[in-house]
């Protein structure tokens, strides 16, 4: 079973409660693997930003990969 971006956040976040930059890299590349940021993937990651679940360099990497897929819609 593929596991979902929303099942690897809660993942990511079980140790900490935050998101490094080197665990975004990982989401990041999770994400751009199919060369596109699905619905499903633009809304686990609205929700974690929003969550301030990601240290500063984390959400900076994330923000902007999600601002330059919202651009493209």
């Amino acid at each position: 079973m593929a596991r979902t971006l929303a099942d690897v956040i809660k993942e990511v976040l079980e140790d900490d409660n935050k998101i490094s930059k080197y665990e975004a890299k990982v989401i990041r590349e999770l994400i751009m693997a199919d060369g596109v940021v699905s619905e499903e993937e633009k809304t686990a990651l609205s929700q974690a930003l929003h969550q301030n679940e990601f240290d500063e360099e984390a959400y900076n990497l994330l923000s902007d990969l999600l601002l330059r897929a919202n651009m493209k819609d």
